[in-house]
C-alpha cells in the first residue's frame, strides 16, 4: 500500500517541479512573438465622444481646447487592444472650428453706387485716388451730429493691379475730423448685422429682448427672414449674419453663415469632418501628421506640363524631369534623355549631355535624380498641397512621396523621398529630408 501511495504522488511531484520550467518556456515564447501590426481606418463614434465628456460630448466633436490628438490615442487603445508596434490608423472625426472663415466678414456701412458717384469715383478707389482722401469728407456729410470718440465702419471697393478687393475701414471722430483708426483688406464677406428694427419685426420675446434664445432659436427665424430679404437670391448664394443670442445666462454676438439651395437658406455648421493619421510607437498611439502617397498619373502629367524642356511631340513627357504621364514613371534611360537631339543636331537637354560627356554616365544619373528629388517632387507637393503648413498640433509636417523609375537596363525601381514643409504661402516651401531611397 505504501508503494502504491508513493506511485500516486509521483505525477503531483512532477506537476509542481514542472511549473517553473513551463513558466520560463511561456515567457520565452511571448518574447519571440512578433508584435501584431495592421493599418486600419476608424471613425470616432458617439460613445467615444461621450467617454471624453464635457464640450466634446455636448458637440459630439473635438474642440480647440480638447483636440483629437489628446484623446484619440486613448480611444484607439480601448478599441484595438490587439494592435501593437508599427500599426497605423487613419481616424475620421468631427471637429469644432476654431475660427470659421466667415468670422472674418466685415460689418458696417457699405458704400452704394450713389455714394461713389457723389465722391466722383467710378465704382472703386485706387492708389491714385485712395479712400483716405475721400471717406473723411463723406463721413462729415453722413454724420453731421457725430460726437467725439464715435466709431464708424465703412466697406468699399479698392482696385489695384487689375484686381478689385473689398476693404473695411474704421474711422474715429476726434470732435472735428474723422481719422482712420483701422483698416482690414480683402475681407471674404460683407456681413449684415441685425438692427433694432429687425428684432422688433420678429415680435414676441425676440422683439422684447432684442436677441434670440433657446426658446426662440435663430435658425428657425433667420431662414425665412433671409428668404424675404433676398427674394432674387440664386442657388449657391452666401450670406453672413451677425445677431445677438442669449445662452448659458449671457447674451453675446454670434456670426453665422447661410447658403441658399434654391429653395431655402441653410445655416452652415461650425463642425467639420477631419481625418488624421496615428501610429503605434514605443510609447503607444500618437498623432502623426506625415502624409504618404505614391505619385499618380496626374502628378507625372503636372511635371510634364511645367517641364522647362518639353518634348516636341508628346505633351505627356519632358526631358528635364523625365516624367512620363503615359507610363507613370520617370524615364532614367541615358539613351532616351542624354543623346536625343533636335533638328539642328543639338541636345534637347544640353546640360545633361555635357555632364555625360565630361563626367560620365554615373554623374548623369545622379543629376537626373537630383532634378527629381530636389526640384520635381517639390513641384508635385506644391501642386497637391497649396495650403500646406509647417506644423500640425505642434509637430512638424512631413511628406513621403513614392515614385517609379524606368532604368537603362529596362528594370523598374520603386523609390520614395521624404520632405518637410518649412513655410506656408503661395507657394508653400518644402525641404528634402532624405531620398531617393527604396520604398518601404
Amino acid at each position: 500500500m505504501r508503494n502504491i501511495a508513493l506511485i500516486s504522488l509521483l505525477p503531483v511531484l512532477f506537476l509542481f517541479s514542472g511549473c517553473e520550467p513551463n513558466s520560463d518556456l511561456y515567457n520565452d515564447l511571448d518574447a519571440m512573438q512578433q508584435p501584431f501590426s495592421r493599418d486600419i481606418e476608424y471613425t470616432v463614434s458617439t460613445s467615444d465622444y461621450n467617454t471624453v465628456g464635457g464640450m466634446v460630448a455636448e458637440y459630439q466633436a473635438f474642440t480647440p481646447d480638447e483636440p483629437a490628438m489628446v484623446h484619440v490615442p486613448a480611444i484607439l487603445s480601448r478599441r484595438f487592444v490587439a494592435l501593437n508596434l508599427n500599426s497605423s490608423a487613419m481616424v475620421s472625426f468631427n471637429s469644432l472650428m476654431e475660427e470659421p472663415h466667415w468670422h472674418q466678414a466685415g460689418f458696417g456701412y457699405e458704400l452704394s453706387g450713389e455714394d461713389y458717384a457723389q465722391l466722383g469715383v467710378a465704382d472703386a478707389f485706387t492708389p491714385n485716388n485712395p479712400p483716405e482722401s475721400n471717406l473723411p469728407f463723406f463721413l462729415i456729410r453722413k454724420f453731421p451730429d457725430a460726437v467725439e470718440a464715435r466709431l464708424e465702419k465703412l466697406i468699399y471697393n479698392f482696385r489695384e493691379g487689375g484686381e478689385t478687393y473689398t476693404n473695411i475701414d474704421t474711422y474715429r471722430f476726434d470732435g472735428s475730423e474723422w481719422e482712420l483708426f483701422e483698416r482690414r483688406e480683402d475681407i471674404p464677406f460683407v456681413g449684415y448685422e441685425l438692427s433694432t428694427e429687425d428684432y422688433e419685426a420678429f415680435g414676441g420675446d425676440i422683439a422684447r429682448f432684442r436677441n434670440f434664445s433657446e426658446a426662440s432659436p435663430a435658425d428657425k427665424y433667420l431662414s425665412p427672414w433671409l428668404r424675404a430679404r433676398y427674394p432674387l437670391a440664386i442657388e449657391g448664394e452666401e450670406k453672413v449674419v451677425k445677431f445677438r443670442e442669449f445662452s448659458g445666462g449671457i447674451t453675446s454676438d454670434v456670426i453665422a453663415h447661410f447658403t441658399f439651395d434654391g429653395i431655402s437658406w441653410h445655416r452652415t455648421s461650425t463642425i467639420e469632418t477631419r481625418a488624421e493619421q496615428y501610429v503605434f510607437g514605443e510609447l503607444g498611439w500618437a498623432f502623426d501628421p506625415t502624409t504618404r502617397f505614391i505619385m499618380s498619373q496626374s502628378d507625372y502629367m503636372h511635371l510634364a506640363v511645367i517641364d522647362p524642356i518639353p518634348h516636341p511631340v508628346f505633351a505627356d513627357f519632358g526631358y528635364y524631369y523625365g516624367a512620363s504621364a503615359f507610363f507613370n514613371n520617370f524615364d532614367m534611360r541615358l539613351i532616351a534623355r542624354r543623346v536625343q537631339r533636335d533638328d539642328d543636331g543639338n541636345y534637347f537637354d544640353p546640360a545633361l549631355g555635357q555632364i555625360y560627356d565630361t563626367e560620365g554616365p554615373d554623374a548623369t544619373v545622379d543629376e537626373m535624380f537630383r532634378r527629381i528629388v530636389e526640384e520635381g517632387l517639390i513641384e508635385v507637393l506644391r501642386n497637391r498641397y497649396p495650403d500646406a503648413v509647417p506644423q500640425a498640433g505642434g509637430i512638424d509636417v512631413h511628406y513621403i512621396v513614392g515614385f517609379e523609375t524606368f532604368n537603362d537596363n529596362f528594370s523598374r525601381s520603386y523609390l520614395e523621398a521624404e520632405y518637410r514643409c518649412i513655410a506656408s504661402g503661395d507657394p508653400p516651401q518644402f525641404e528634402l529630408i532624405e531620398g531617393p531611397r527604396e520604398r518601404e
